[in-house]
């Protein structure tokens, strides 16, 4: 009785991971327009599911989430035109234990930081970008960190036409990139990229 209770639970367990897996490859392979909000919502489902590994929050959840940046920050205008800012200095250690009150200032400071890195762009092509993180592989999932670099990036409008990202993000999954953020472009950067 004991075999046939564990033979069942083991393929739930593989019925599982087979779904998660065809719902992953579903989104990531498509070759149709990418979607900020879709990727967003599809994001908090995968959150939703308690059996899939979600890397730790690097971010105190305070903080402005239209002025969060990666150590390797990537502006989309379009499927040809990009920027692209790399502050490969900035690691995010996971901080333990209890943590200060958070202020305003704490947030103006994080917002000023943010332009800040945000004047440091230099224009690319959209397809360079894989090949800017290609160049940066070692350094981005550098064991030695106690996390992996976080590669952000910000799209001008909530649909980028193409499988550019779709491109993208199979490269980072694939090459152990998997700290990414998505989401739209912040005022400040919509001027800094006219």
């Amino acid at each position: 009785m004991k075999r046939i209770e564990n033979i069942l639970v083991l393929f739930l367990l593989y019925n599982c991971s087979k779904n998660k897996h065809e719902n992953t490859r579903t989104f990531l392979n498509s070759k149709n327009d990418f979607s900020v909000s879709a990727f967003e919502k599809k994001l908090n489902y995968v959150k939703g599911n308690d059996s899939l590994e979600i890397p730790p929050a690097i971010y105190d959840k305070r903080l402005n989430k239209d002025y969060l940046n990666g150590a390797f920050h990537f502006l989309i205008l379009n499927k040809d035109n990009s920027y692209y800012a790399i502050d490969s200095t900035r690691l995010f250690p996971l901080m333990c234990g209890n943590r200060s009150e958070f202020s305003k200032q704490d947030s103006i400071n994080f917002i000023r930081e943010s332009t800040t890195h945000i004047q440091k762009l230099k224009p690319i092509k959209t397809a360079e970008i894989i090949k800017i993180l290609k160049q940066n592989q070692n350094t981005i999932v550098n064991a030695d960190h106690i996390n992996p670099l976080n590669i952000s990036f910000a799209l001008k409008n909530d649909i980028l036409q193409g499988s550019a990202m779709y491109d993208i993000i199979n490269f980072m999954e694939n090459n152990g990139m998997k700290l990414y953020t998505i989401r739209r472009m912040n005022e400040y950067e919509i001027t800094k990229t006219k």
